[in-house]
């Protein structure tokens, strides 16, 4: 496909939240600059999110593509979206979330800066709560250019951010898809790019998040209880030699716990490790971890 090398595309994955998707397109409709694209990825909803975003796509106020596909979980309409998407950048505005009147703007702000830099996948901007406040670390420099993996986690840069790819990277890293599981961390893509590319992290707000209860980061132990496989996955990212020690024992001891739970309700698979000593010196750890998430599903 095509990009459009002007042109952003906001990618919105969408579940059963018809009751709050005005905030993020009154946010949207309040951009100073234009120059967008909707994708909504209906991920399967019973409720009227369809009818919601049909009339929305009569008003005609907006460039709205809409996308209905069977429930997979956010990572599954994450890479319906980016498939759809006609940007050279892709952001994702959560269905609970909205921007900042300047989202967009700043956005081709940076974009035109950076345009020429090969070594980028895009920018991470900051994330702030609905009084404002900054999720998460202060920065230390207005602008900065760094590794995802370096900067984000060994430096423990802790706090969501909002991260902006550049679209055609995003398309060569697409998120494994497990058989019966329905989550899977975003974390795993975007350090996998971070391999190679680096990003430009912007002491910018361009995001407003509101953590409701019906969603993904209110239910944590649940998710991984429910897709072990995907956990472990992850976890397994975090055990290569680029991040800190530290990092890659506590990630030793999910990988640990979540294998054991593949194991109670999947039976055999096969999945290697990327430290295979550190895994085997905290299988202990690892078993505790994993009757702690048994204790937090109980019920």
């Amino acid at each position: 496909m095509k990009r459009n090398n002007n042109l952003i595309t906001v990618l919105t994955p969408t579940f059963n939240r018809a009751y709050i998707l005005n905030k993020a397109y009154e946010s949207l409709l309040n951009q100073k600059d234009k120059n967008f694209e909707w994708v909504v990825v209906d991920d399967g909803s019973k409720d009227n999110t369809e009818t919601l975003i049909k009339k929305y796509i009569k008003e005609n106020k907006i460039k709205i593509n809409y996308i209905k596909k069977q429930n997979g979980g956010k990572h599954t309409a994450i890479n319906e979206g980016v498939k759809k998407a006609k940007g050279k950048y892709l952001v994702i505005l959560d269905s609970d979330d909205i921007f900042t009147p300047n989202a967009i703007s700043l956005i081709n702000k940076y974009s035109e800066k950076y345009k020429n830099n090969e070594n980028i996948c895009g920018f991470s901007f900051l994330k702030c709560y609905p009084d404002n406040k900054k999720i998460g670390r202060e920065m230390d420099d207005d602008e900065i250019v760094s590794n995802h993996i370096e900067y984000r986690y060994n430096n423990n840069m802790y706090g969501d951010m909002a991260e902006v790819f550049i679209t055609d990277i995003l398309k060569k890293y697409p998120f494994p898809i497990f058989k019966n599981e329905r989550f899977l961390s975003e974390a795993l893509i975007w350090n996998r790019i971070a391999l190679k590319y680096d990003t430009v992290y912007i002491n910018e707000k361009l995001y407003i998040a509101d953590y409701l209860n019906d969603g993904l980061s209110n239910n944590f132990f649940k998710l991984v209880y429910n897709n072990p496989l995907g956990a472990m996955e992850n976890a397994n990212m975090f055990l290569i030699k680029k991040f800190k020690l530290p990092i890659r024992i506590k990630n030793a001891i999910l990988f640990n716990g979540y294998k054991l739970r593949a194991k109670k309700k999947y039976g055999k698979f096969n999945v290697n490790s990327n430290n295979k000593i550190l895994t085997i010196i905290m299988f202990i750890p690892g078993l505790l971890f994993y009757l702690l998430l048994i204790t937090k599903n109980r019920g």
